[in-house]
Order: C-alpha cells, then structure tokens, then sequence
C-alpha cells in the first residue's frame, strides 16, 4: 500500500495546511460543496465530454489499459474518464470531481499522445493522477471561489503561487511511481519544453541534468520564475532526478514499508529554501531597510503596534514568503540600529545600486511616512523623527519633507476617533 505522505514533498503540505487554515478551508469547502457550487458538471466539464474523444476499451484499448494501468499502479481508486483533446499543445489536464456519482476527468493532449512513447505517457498520465491523489485541487477551488471578484493579500498570494509550483513537485513524484524510469520521465519533460520527438538529437540523460542544474542556479531568484504557476523546467528536472535516490522512492517502487524521508526532506529544503527569497542583491537591502526602519518608526513613541507590525511584514512580502520570520529575526538580533544604517549606506551608494538614487530616496522616505501612519495615528514625535532623517539621511530639503508627508497623509491618512 503506498503511502501517499511519505511521496509528497513535505513543504507542499506545510504550505497548504497553512492556506487552507488562513482560508478556513475546513468550513469553507464543506460550503461550497453542500451547496454544490464547485462541482465536475461545469460548463468546460460539458465541453470535454460532447466535443472531445473519450478513451474507451473499444475505440482505444491500448491507450485505455495504459491509463488504467497507471491507475492501478498509483493505487487509486476513485473513478476516472480519460479523453484525448485535439490540440497542438504539449498538455495535459486533470478535472476533479467532489462528489462519487462523477467521476474525474483527465484530459491528454493529442500532440502528446503522437510524441511520447508508452513510458513518457505512463509519467504524464501519472503526474495528472498525482493531483488527484493529493487533493491540492480542493485549496485550488476554493482560492478561485473566493477571490473572484478581489484580490488576496499580497502574502497569501505570494504564497498561494509558490504552493501551486510545489503541488507541481509532488505530482511529477507520482509520475516517476507510475512509470518507474528516470530517464523517460526527464526525457519527457524534455518534449514539453522543446516540442521535439526524442529522436531528433542524441538524448543524453547526465548531460540534461548537468545543463539543467546550471540554469537552475541562473534563474533561481528570478521574480519571473516566481509568478507562475508552474516551477521552471530546471527545478523539476532536478527535484526529480533528487526523488529517484531517495530511500522512500526506492522502498515503494519494490513494494516495501515506507517511512518519512529526512534525507530526502533535506536534499530538497536546500534546493527549495532559496526560492523563499524573491529578488537580487539590491533587493537584500531593501528589505533589511523595510524591517529595521519599520521597526524604529514603530517605536519612537510606543511600542509596535499590530497595525505597524502588519504594515511591514505586507512590504516585505514583496520580498519573502515568510516576513514574519525575517522581522522576529531582526528583533532577535539586537543589531536593528546597525542595520538600518547599513542598508541606508548601501541603497543611496551609486556604486551599488545602479537604479535612481533620488527614486530609490523617495521611496525609502514613503515608506517611512506610511508605517507612521499605519496605526492611523500620527504624533509630533514621528514628525520630528521624519524631518530629521529626511535632512540628514536623504539630503530632502525641509519643504521637500513637507510636501511628501502631508501628500502620503491626504492620500492615506484616516483621522483616529472617527
């Protein structure tokens, strides 16, 4: 019996119990599907199955065993249709259903079908399966339920983003289990990023890897590869090949007891960790400034207040997808005043920040003037604070000091008591 837990990568998990905890996923889906508003007889669900080809036993009985092979190998037991779409796109697509009169739809893509070979199916095929296994696709429902007419909070969907990606990881796991063969598995990914047959280059599994831990570390704080939903092909290239090693891969594919990973937990930790940080060296700075200004500004005449806290760990998410964890850190460290200066030193040194020094200024100062005014309370004291770093850390001249504050407070400002 396979263990699903011990196949999903753990930070998937952690990441969407905490979605789902910051959604009330628990009441939420229960809603939601009691009032059968997400459901598998929507109007696209209706499309696949009148406009497109259904893999039967006796149109397609190679393609159908194949399918419910896969089926049978994941040990999955809940109802599938499988379909072929006609498109030119390398795609394949799973729909899930919530209730057990209808079953799941996976849909293959006909180009992919024509490419790929039985094993390079069995891992697409498997992979979708994967996400059917793990049920991400009820967080997924009710994301998209939920903010459909508003945006979430930059933090949730910072992280909303990366989990997506994550969930991609766990699947391509799946897959691997379903087909059991490394290099048809990576080759695969191969025709979905080259749109090419296998045979038309000498396919060559080592040096796939090398090139592809090369442009892992090339584009690995890249915020492009941060904003979609998919992982960059070199990262699931990698974190694949790093699964195939593992213990628990090699105890389930021989049908043996499995137990949690921690080689294999901390192999990818190393790897994925370096994705929580969003930007480059510049950006470092900018977020050692928001944490260790926010927090003195926050503090000139009170201790920080929720608001306050708020405010910045929001900014920092632009950054991180754990802020919370950055600031305790700076508090923990003793060291805010020598950072804020530090960070002041490297932002305005044109030698390091090859960006507007006067934009770059104007921004650090706004942002000051915001945290001031989070708590919708400004006080003489902050004033005094703001006119003081404005002259002697940015070079403002005192009616610049003015004008930028009184037009962040017009445009934000909400007069307490009211």
């Amino acid at each position: 019996m396979i263990k699903y837990d011990h196949i999903r990568l753990d930070l998937e998990k952690k990441f969407g119990d905490e979605i789902n905890r910051l959604i009330h996923g628990n009441i939420i889906l229960k809603l939601l599907i009691d009032a059968r508003v997400i459901n598998a007889t929507d109007s696209y669900s209706k499309i696949l199955d009148s406009y497109n080809f259904k893999i039967t036993k006796e149109m397609t009985p190679k393609l159908y065993d194949l399918c419910h092979e896969v089926k049978n190998t994941l040990q999955f037991s809940d109802n599938i249709d499988f379909f072929i779409v006609n498109s030119p796109e390398m795609n394949a697509f799973a729909i899930p259903s919530n209730y057990k009169e209808y079953p799941h739809r996976i849909a293959l893509n006909s180009t992919i079908i024509d490419k790929m070979d039985d094993d390079e199916l069995r891992f697409v095929i498997g992979h979708e399966i994967g996400h059917l296994v793990t049920k991400t696709y009820k967080i997924s429902q009710m994301m998209r339920f939920l903010f459909q007419n508003k945006e979430p909070s930059l933090l949730l969907r910072q992280k909303f983003t990366f989990w997506e990606k994550l969930c991609e990881l766990s699947s391509d796991r799946f897959g691997l289990l379903a087909n059991r063969n490394i290099e048809k598995a990576i080759s695969s990914f191969f025709k979905l990023i080259s749109g090419l047959p296998k045979n038309v280059i000498d396919f060559d599994l080592d040096e796939f890897i090398r090139q592809n831990k090369l442009n892992l570390e090339t584009h690995i704080n890249e915020i492009s590869a941060q904003s979609i939903s998919h992982p960059i092909p070199s990262l699931r290239v990698i974190s694949l090949d790093i699964f195939s090693r593992s213990e628990v891969y090699n105890k389930a594919v021989n049908n043996q007891k499995t137990d949690p990973d921690k080689k294999l937990r901390k192999n990818m930790s190393n790897i994925l960790e370096r994705f929580f940080f969003m930007g480059n060296e510049t950006d470092v700075h900018r977020m050692r400034f928001i944490a260790s200004s926010g927090l003195i500004m926050s503090q000139i005449d009170k201790e920080m207040t929720r608001d306050e806290s708020g405010a910045i760990i929001d900014t920092l998410a632009n950054y991180l997808l754990f802020p919370k964890q950055f600031l305790d850190e700076m508090i923990g460290s003793q060291k805010v005043n020598d950072i804020f200066n530090d960070s002041i030193s490297n932002l305005l040194d044109p030698k390091k920040n090859r960006g507007s020094i006067e934009q770059e200024a104007e921004m650090m100062f706004s942002y000051l003037i915001n945290i001031a005014l989070s708590d919708n309370d400004i006080t003489q004291a902050e004033i005094d604070f703001l006119n003081r770093i404005g002259t002697e850390l940015f070079g403002f001249t005192k009616e610049k000091i003015s004008y930028m504050t009184a037009e962040v407070i017009a445009n934000n400002f909400q007069p307490s008591g009211i």
